[in-house]
């Protein structure tokens, strides 16, 4: 009756012809018992994106099939079936894509599918947001994080727990009746021999990955959870690129969420992290780094970590003695990107009389960057967002000059 499913890909969007290079599929009767299972690495004939978070090496896959191989075998498993995935959306997304790639529309319908990040939240309020606490809530071991096949038995062991709270039939039995009777196409091939990934050294990440977990819902705007759910896989390892980040852009323009509502949603994001690590005991200087790094991927700044850390402790938390705005004290490197209202050679000259080192190119010994725009796609800027240098605007960066180093009328404002 369902087929639950999930996949590794190379990004966030098929629309930027990122491709699945792992589908995992447990099949499950009416009660919720698992009636067959299905995994293989896919070959995307591109590079794999974030090996980092799935995990999967390029030499894994170089023997696995592409996707047109194994299309006809996933239909199979998939026609006739309730679909069913944590943030299913996500993945049916990438499935159309890879069908469509091969000419041809298939039923994998979002509204005609269940999630279980949706049905943790209707059936228990206040219910956070990963497949991880999902689990944990329900007592449901979840091993090999980022393995299609152990996320996916950990999602069917998930909706099997919570069919359980539904009488039988149950209510959506209509769109199972109706999702039988839809047609899917014919495609060419047959069975091929699965490729399965090695088990390599690692698991679930750290500490961060935990924070993730605990975090709340964000029940508006509607897409707020969708978008927070790929933020969520993006920061398990403490880190979005600058491809994640201009991958977020775009997802949030897919969902239809605005600029104000995407700052709204980071905003609300740093305040739960902050809010986590708080309740996690005592803060070490790595984790307050970590989460500083974070708030400026967020396009936030460490202040704002004070004030959030600050708030989830109810005024206790102690704010580190850090020389300078954001934490950059004279000595550290940086450099200027953008046409600023006042000529680059003031700024410079600035830089320099209040000990700092100003250079022309980003490189890994960047401190930060100085941006008229700190959204700059110019290439200081995306050489800064790839190397994980934090980008500061121009008023963050007046405010690290001592007040003698600026205009008379600057020294009397504030």
């Amino acid at each position: 009756m369902y087929a639950v499913i999930d996949t590794e890909t190379t990004g966030l969007l098929p629309s930027h012809r990122h491709r699945v290079i792992e589908v995992a599929v447990v099949l499950l009767d009416a009660a919720g018992q698992v009636e067959g299972e299905f995994v293989t690495l896919l070959n995307p004939q591109r590079d794999l994106g974030p090996q980092h978070i799935h995990g999967i090496r390029t030499a894994d896959v170089l023997a696995a099939p592409e996707f047109g191989d194994i299309a006809r075998q996933l239909a199979g498993l998939l026609a006739g079936r309730m679909v069913v995935g944590h943030n299913v959306e996500f993945d049916l997304g990438f499935l159309r894509a890879e069908f469509a790639r091969l000419g041809v529309d298939v039923p994998l319908i979002t509204e005609r599918s269940m999630c279980t990040m949706a049905l943790a939240g209707y059936l228990h309020p206040g219910a956070k947001r990963t497949l991880g606490a999902c689990c944990a809530a329900a007592g449901i071991p979840l091993e090999g994080w980022h393995s299609a096949l152990a996320d996916t038995r950990a999602t069917a062991q998930l909706f099997a727990t919570y069919l359980r709270e539904f009488p039988s039939p149950p209510p959506w039995q209509w769109v199972y009746e109706e999702i039988r009777g839809l047609q899917w196409p014919d495609l060419p091939g047959g069975e091929i021999r699965p490729t399965v990934r090695p088990v390599h050294a690692g698991g679930r990440h750290g500490w961060m990955s935990r924070l993730v977990d605990q975090l709340p819902r964000v029940p508006e705007p509607p897409q707020a959870d969708s978008y927070l759910a790929l933020l969520d896989m993006l920061l398990a390892d403490r880190a979005i690129d600058a491809a994640g980040a201009d991958q977020l852009v775009e997802v949030a323009r897919e969902l239809g969420l605005n600029r104000v509502q995407v700052d709204h949603l980071h905003g609300f994001y740093l305040a739960g992290l902050a809010s986590a690590l708080w309740r996690g005991g005592e803060i070490t200087d790595d984790q307050r780094s970590d989460l500083d790094r974070v708030a400026v991927m967020l396009g936030h700044r460490a202040s704002d970590v004070d004030e959030a850390l600050l708030a989830a402790s109810n005024g206790r938390y102690v704010v580190p003695a850090r020389p300078g705005a954001r934490g950059f004290p004279p000595g550290s490197t940086m450099v200027f990107t953008g046409d600023m209202v006042e000529p680059r050679e003031v700024w410079w000259d600035r830089a320099v009389a209040a000990g700092y080192f100003p250079g022309d190119m980003v490189g890994p010994d960047t401190t930060f960057v100085v941006a008229a725009d700190v959204d700059s796609l110019s290439v200081k800027a995306r050489a800064a967002r790839e190397l994980g240098v934090p980008i500061i605007g121009v008023e963050d960066f007046r405010r690290l000059l001592p007040p003698h180093l600026l205009p008379s009328d600057e020294r009397k404002v504030g």
